[in-house]
């Protein structure tokens, strides 16, 4: 697991203490919080098939952030580059293997971001969670929204990069995701356009803490990152 969130009887009309749960299956577990039996499981990489229609894909080149309607002419074709079109729904092994990274509740939506990886010809695993500017061949990433009381997908976007840590930030109504390319990405709170990004000083983001309009970003090589109102202003270096 990579994740697990309580969701309290005062965060989002889900009726009762729910706990949600994502991992290295790509899936998405809600769980009763009181008698731990499961309430549903759902694979992100399937619903987000399902439902192409509400899911964009961003450019593949770094500085871009032109936004274009996820579509597919023939889903079966093993010629589409991107990672939604395997048919292995739910399982780690062979192409494309998708996992999910982090989640967030704000009021009754829940963000989930996550990754994926690629196995090559002689099955060896080429990672994208932590190394620099991945490209299509090496996997990418995703970022989704969701109606927390139902647990039905509202919306979605393939992204360049593997996403490891997801958050709200209050002060802008807006997710902050960050993973393998090294920078923050913004993203409208209902919609999930994303609004912008800001680099960051480690190559690889692994948690982001919010507080107003101050953020702290983790990383990386040992490296603390600090931001107000989406600027970096300082940098600390953890020493082991």
């Amino acid at each position: 697991l990579h994740v697990v969130k309580t969701i309290g009887e005062d965060e989002g009309d889900v009726g009762s203490r729910c706990v949600i749960t994502g991992g290295e299956d790509g899936n998405m577990g809600f769980w009763d919080g009181r008698d731990g039996k499961l309430i549903e499981m759902v694979n992100v990489r399937g619903v987000m098939e399902k439902n192409r229609n509400l899911v964009q894909h961003y450019s593949n080149t770094t500085t871009s952030t032109t936004m274009a309607s996820y579509t597919a002419n023939n889903s079966n074709s093993s010629s589409s580059r991107s990672f939604m079109n395997s048919n292995n729904n739910n399982s780690n092994n062979g192409s494309n293997a998708s996992w999910v990274s982090s989640v967030a509740v704000n009021g009754n939506w829940l963000a989930v971001c996550g990754g994926t990886e690629n196995t090559s010809g002689n099955n060896a695993m080429i990672t994208s969670r932590s190394s620099g500017h991945a490209s299509a061949a090496n996997g990418g990433g995703f970022m989704t929204l969701w109606h927390l009381p139902s647990r039905t997908f509202a919306a979605g976007c393939i992204t360049r990069e593997s996403s490891n840590a997801v958050t709200y930030c209050a002060s802008s109504d807006c997710y902050v995701t960050g993973g393998n390319e090294g920078r923050l990405s913004f993203w409208e709170s209902r919609s999930m356009m994303r609004l912008g990004h800001s680099w960051c000083t480690m190559p690889a983001t692994y948690t982001i803490a919010v507080d107003g309009e101050s953020m702290v970003v983790g990383g990386s090589r040992g490296i603390v990152d600090c931001f107000v109102d989406r600027v970096k202003v300082s940098q600390l270096q953890v020493i082991s």
